[in-house]
């Protein structure tokens, strides 16, 4: 994968992978290259000019299964704020490192996605809300899915994966 400057991959749950260097070239690969498997995996650096790697890659898998008009801006919205969240704070004070999206079908009617990163998590203090509009990315992920669970690494084991399932219209 590319380094902090950049990079994303997009995969289509077997081998393929795709690597490109512009943000725009990114997206737009991300658009045409979701093949149709029940999975998908996006990999990108926690930059915030990666992050719409992943909605274009997650729209138009979901697309292809013919989910989005079910829960799809539900789906698109979590995805936005568990990677807005790595982007933002996994990684603060160091290098950017990796963030995975990872989205599968689980049975006929559900959706369950995971975004993860490297980075360690931050135990939210009273500064953080201090700016208003802010620090509601987690609640605004338990108010559209089903399920949410956050596993929060350990110290000697850092990363956070937020995972959120979505069943039915």
């Amino acid at each position: 994968m590319p380094g902090a400057a950049g990079g994303a991959r997009v995969a289509n749950g077997e081998d393929d992978v795709l690597d490109d260097s512009t943000a725009q070239d990114r997206v737009a690969t991300a658009d045409v290259a979701v093949p149709d498997s029940s999975t998908l995996r996006v990999e990108i650096t926690a930059v915030i000019a990666d992050v719409p790697v992943f909605r274009a890659a997650l729209r138009a898998w979901l697309t292809a299964r013919r989910l989005l008009d079910r829960r799809g801006e539900d789906i698109l919205l979590a995805v936005d704020e568990a990677v807005a969240n790595s982007v933002e704070h996994a990684y603060r004070g160091t290098a950017p490192g990796p963030v995975v999206l990872t989205a599968l079908t689980v049975g006929a009617a559900t959706v369950r996605i995971s975004v993860a990163d490297r980075g360690q998590w931050l135990t939210p203090t009273p500064d953080d809300n201090a700016v208003p509009l802010r620090g509601r990315g987690l609640s605004i992920i338990r108010a559209v899915a089903d399920v949410v669970s956050i596993d929060r690494g350990t110290p000697t084991a850092p990363g956070t994966t937020t995972t959120a399932e979505f069943t039915g219209p």
